[in-house]
């Protein structure tokens, strides 16, 4: 079908509309599927005629993207955001533009699935099953383009990252690649009034997204406040629970803790040293790793005791509990939580590498896995260490050779 002036009219003024909506929402992601779906459905239905004078070709898909990009700006322009548009350009404009080529693939026939849409009898449902699987593709490409510069950023592994995209945004853009298909085939019974019902569903849905994302954002701001207590009272080093957090999490990814329990991970990592605010002195430099058994044992047991007076937070409680406990008491007891050891190992080797200690210059990652690795799995999981070996040899911290060495 080409692309009318009116059918233009309308997708464009819903996806400004919707542009508009998202720009308002909080939280610390906003990729609200309407525009993404109005877009899809224009691009897998309709096209604007070519020097050809085939719709089908694959330069008619142009209408569609133009729209698209239009859209986006506009609504940036009036909400004066200009600097952030660049990603949802990206995102939109990827979703577009696969949908747009494979619906233009000729099929085994020799008809596209653009063609049959508009000249459906008796195959109704397979062209929606088609179109379905061309939407989800669609929808699923800039969340795997996202995950491989994120694993690429991060040097941790592409499988782990795009699990977690797929977690995070998964669901969204699943209604958002369903909805373009309804969309698409009601375009042909409905003409352009089918891009304003079809959103209502999506309309009622994204509100409850974001009020989802407000309250996970709250609840990291009061962990990230309570994590820096120990470091405000300078019990601890300054940064240490953020770097071991930013350890811990890559650790976690690579040794298959599903995504949806990475934020846990992350959390108890930020709260185990906030124990020491019930210490009668002062840990020299905030380093724990230096500590008796005992003494350790007494900072996570506080530090639990305080999580667990908060109900938000009363889950960690026994994690966190449990990071002081050496490996060879964990194995003993068999239901210790692997963030537990995770985050002891991470814990360990900050406090070994961070300002203040004595290890310092190139050589000081080497020397602080080495001490690690003498003390498991006595003291330490050695599973945990072998991954924190090759997480640093990721991250450039290690030589090839130096990580081959240690993991010997």
């Amino acid at each position: 079908m080409t692309l009318t002036w009116g059918t233009a009219l309308v997708g464009l003024v819903v996806m400004v509309l919707s542009e508009m909506w998202r720009q308002t929402s909080s939280g610390p992601g906003r990729d609200a599927p309407l525009s993404q779906a109005t877009a899809m459905a224009l691009a897998m239905t309709t096209a604007w005629p070519v020097a050809s004078g085939e719709p089908g070709h694959l330069l008619g898909m142009v209408g569609p993207l133009l729209l698209t990009t239009g859209a986006v700006l506009l609504a940036a322009v009036w909400r004066r955001r200009l600097r952030s548009t660049q990603r949802e350009l990206l995102r939109l404009g990827t979703s577009v533009i696969v949908a747009g080529v494979l619906v233009r693939i000729p099929g085994p026939g020799g008809d596209t699935l653009l063609e049959s849409v508009w000249h459906a009898q008796d195959a109704t449902v397979l062209i929606a099953v088609l179109l379905l699987l061309v939407a989800v593709l669609a929808a699923a490409a800039p969340l795997v383009w996202r995950g491989v510069r994120a694993s690429a950023r991060s040097r941790s592994m592409a499988w782990a990252t795009l699990s977690g995209e797929f977690e995070r945004q998964g669901p969204v853009s699943l209604a958002g690649a369903t909805t373009a298909v309804v969309m698409a085939l009601a375009l042909t019974a409905l003409g352009p009034l089918s891009l304003v019902l079809f959103l209502v569903p999506l309309l009622v849905l994204q509100p409850a997204v974001n009020r989802q994302r407000r309250i996970r954002r709250a609840q990291r701001q009061t962990i990230f406040a309570l994590a820096r207590l120990p470091e405000e009272a300078g019990l601890a080093m300054t940064g240490h629970a953020a770097r071991v957090a930013e350890l811990a999490v890559p650790i976690a990814r690579d040794m298959g803790v599903e995504a949806a329990d990475l934020r846990d991970v992350e959390a108890a990592a930020l709260l185990h040293d906030i124990g020491q605010v019930g210490l009668s002195r002062p840990v020299p430099g905030g380093a724990t790793v230096e500590l008796s058994a005992r003494d350790q044992r007494q900072i996570a047991s506080t530090g639990s005791s305080i999580l667990g007076r908060t109900a938000e937070l009363s889950r960690l409680a026994s994690v966190v509990a449990d990071v002081g406990l050496a490996h060879h008491r964990a194995v003993e007891r068999g239901d210790v939580a692997l963030a537990s050891r995770i985050v002891r190992v991470a814990s360990a080797y900050d406090d070994l590498t961070g300002r203040g200690t004595r290890l310092a210059g190139s050589s000081a990652p080497v020397e602080a896995l080495e001490r690690l690795l003498r003390s498991t799995p006595h003291e330490y999981d050695p599973e945990v260490v072998r991954v924190l070996v090759h997480q640093l040899e990721r991250r450039g911290s290690l030589s090839t050779g130096q990580a081959e060495s240690l993991s010997r």
